[in-house]
């Protein structure tokens, strides 16, 4: 398992990345749609990262400081890696949506200018939470909650 502190720095600066300096993955392309599903895929990655081990064990031999900036540089690695993913399979989402509904004529331009971020919401808010429940899953996420609790 990843140590805690590797994953909380890796999401530090996966914030200070994305929010501080508004470095983005891919700031050239611009996909209109809520911005809930980028954060509970971000959460599933972390979840994985976490609970996998990150670096090999020949690893285990090395000083404790730099075994965690190893860990911290390898979950940050992992982690922006992942979100680049995630934005292009949301880019494409929004892509074939609109070609579908563009290209087919289900829709017109006026309407579904007026709806886009709906649209690509009712597609990316589903295909995220079941990301986050196959991680969930995998990870065992709901006992370990639980079981913080009754500790």
């Amino acid at each position: 398992m990843a140590s805690k502190d590797s994953v909380l720095i890796a999401s530090l600066v996966h914030l200070i990345f994305r929010y501080c300096l508004y470095i983005t993955p891919q700031s050239k392309l611009k996909t209109p749609g809520p911005g809930m599903p980028t954060v509970i895929v971000f959460v599933a990655v972390l979840d994985i990262i976490s609970c996998n081990r990150i670096i090999p064990n020949s690893f285990e031999d090395i000083a404790e400081g730099l075994k965690y900036v190893v860990e911290a540089v390898t979950a940050i690695f992992l982690l922006e890696v992942s979100m680049l993913f995630w934005v292009s399979v949301e880019h494409s989402i929004y892509l074939l949506a609109k070609q579908s509904l563009l290209g087919l004529e289900l829709l017109n331009r006026k309407t579904y200018n007026a709806h886009e971020t709906q649209i690509n919401g009712a597609i990316t808010y589903p295909l995220s939470v079941t990301i986050l429940a196959i991680a969930c899953q995998h990870t065992d996420l709901h006992n370990r909650i639980v079981q913080s609790l009754n500790d």
